[in-house]
């Protein structure tokens, strides 16, 4: 029974009304407000240069133009899922826990025994670890006719990640091409209205669940130990230079996840399996105290602890960094080394 549009539901914006079957939930998106942040992950994996933001009345909107052969490409591109498909929503509601799924594109069509998803490489290989995990201890596979080579939406020449991701995630075969590829159709099928099926709809997305989080990564990292942590993908993580840091807390402020906050007390707790490794706090810390680097466990770790102190000069409370011995406030160590920049210009 399809839900109702209320208040407590998003509803994704389809890209094009001619492809109603993918869409984009602008809450969800780093570009758009309250945010913005640059991004470009889902424009820079549409093999057809058909995606663009476009400012208007209500902020940002990302809209493809008629160059978009809907591929959905850019639907596992994006980190936060602000991209949405109605073909593998319903793909991932039916599959059953335990049962054999065989996948095959649009061009496979005349295979038996597949069931058919417009293009294969709109899945994610967080997509594909789930289902793997949701068969088991069925096989999943995956059957590209041609290897995709002559598709519209085949991958430029040399290296082909998704392909290595995929093959180590479940079984891969490539068989011949029953057909040219095709942009998706909609209309409901003469057979579908019997048998009371309709075409898959955009699914309405819970308000609490609108706001930009590392879904993907998370999704990845849950089945991972059944898969024996086969081909996770490195965690993000951060270090801080605590000499460098001066504590305002501005990294804090512009992620747009958990991933990093700053305590009332202070204190700086960065979270790997919430954080999008989309660099927002490195561009935007002042002192470059923030650097990358390889998270080994996907627990939150403290970066930074400071504790509350009274300078001894003024008398006014400052934070001091628990491994530092100040005991004047910035103010007063500023004041104090200008004045003897003061004195060693006046006398030498």
């Amino acid at each position: 029974m399809p839900q109702t549009p209320s208040p407590s539901y998003s509803t994704p914006k389809p890209l094009r009304p001619s492809l109603p079957g993918i869409g984009w939930l602008k809450f969800r998106c780093l570009q758009a407000p309250p945010h913005p942040l640059a991004c470009a992950s889902c424009i820079d994996a549409c093999p057809s240069e058909a995606l663009a933001f476009h400012e208007n009345g209500d902020g940002v909107s990302l809209l493809a133009s008629d160059a978009c052969h809907g591929c959905a490409h850019c639907v596992p591109a994006c980190p936060t899922e602000a991209l949405v498909s109605a073909e593998i929503d319903a793909l991932v509601a039916v599959q059953a826990e335990g049962e054999p799924l065989r996948l095959g594109c649009h061009r496979a069509s005349n295979e038996t025994g597949l069931r058919q998803l417009h293009c294969l490489r709109s899945l994610g290989p967080d997509q594909i670890a789930w289902l793997r995990v949701r068969a088991m201890p069925a096989q999943l596979e995956l059957h590209l006719p041609d290897a995709c080579k002559g598709c519209l939406a085949a991958p430029l020449p040399g290296h082909d990640k998704w392909f290595e991701q995929a093959d180590l995630l479940c079984r891969v075969f490539t068989s011949s091409a029953s057909a040219d590829y095709q942009s998706p159709s909609h209309p409901v099928s003469r057979r579908a209205l019997l048998v009371g099926r309709a075409t898959p709809q955009l699914p309405m997305i819970d308000a609490d669940d609108s706001a930009p989080k590392a879904r993907r990564l998370q999704r990845y990292m849950a089945v991972g130990p059944q898969l024996d942590d086969l081909a996770s993908p490195p965690l993000p993580g951060l270090t801080l230079d605590q000499d460098a840091c001066q504590g305002h807390g501005v990294c804090a402020r512009v992620c747009p996840t958990t991933a990093l906050q700053e305590t009332p007390s202070g204190e700086l707790i960065f979270n790997a399996m919430d954080c999008l490794d989309c660099g927002h706090c490195l561009t935007a810390c002042p002192e470059d105290a923030l650097q990358v680097v390889e998270a080994w466990q996907p627990v939150p770790v403290t970066l930074r602890q400071i504790e509350q102190a009274n300078c001894f000069e003024c008398g006014r409370p400052f934070t001091r960094k628990n491994h530092a011995s100040a005991k004047t406030c910035p103010a007063c160590r500023r004041e104090k080394a200008l004045m003897q920049e003061s004195f060693q210009d006046l006398f030498g």
